[in-house]
């Protein structure tokens, strides 16, 4: 008995190398990957939010200094938009992920809508990119001087 108990000894190291590598390993891959998903989707609210806060501040001075009536200048405010998402997302490439700003929309004369998608390249090879997508608003926001 003991004979066949010396020759049987590897056994189970082959079973367990099985499991690591068809279970362990992507279950651990995985849940990299889930982590890195929720920080860059953080990460992009973050940055769509400080587009969309840049994009409201971009009022429209001739309408303003015509009327009174402050109003945001949607031209202006995707350039003010583009610098603070591009100023905010500039460790994309460190994480790995490539983000985009992908709308800016008047909804009131003083109000603005931001999206954003970003695709996390995932640690599996050849496995596809996991997409997240994220909106903000912004409401311009300005002071009235007392007489």
């Amino acid at each position: 008995m003991d004979r066949r108990r010396g020759r049987e000894g590897g056994y189970s190291m082959a079973w367990w190398a099985v499991i690591f590598a068809f279970v362990l390993l992507p279950l651990m891959s995985l849940a990299i990957d889930i982590t890195r998903l929720l920080f860059v989707r953080t990460d992009l609210q973050t940055s769509v939010d400080a587009a969309c806060e840049a994009a409201a501040l971009a009022g429209d001075a001739r309408v303003f200094n015509a009327t009174g009536q402050p109003r945001i200048d949607l031209a202006l405010g995707s350039r003010y938009a583009a610098q603070a998402f591009g100023a905010s997302a500039a460790e994309a490439g460190i994480v790995g992920y490539s983000a985009a700003l992908t709308g800016l929309a008047l909804i009131s004369p003083t109000e603005v809508a931001c999206a954003a998608r970003a695709v996390v390249t995932p640690l599996i090879p050849y496995s596809p990119g996991l997409e997240v997508r994220v909106q903000a608003q912004a409401r311009m926001r300005f002071l009235e001087r007392e007489p």
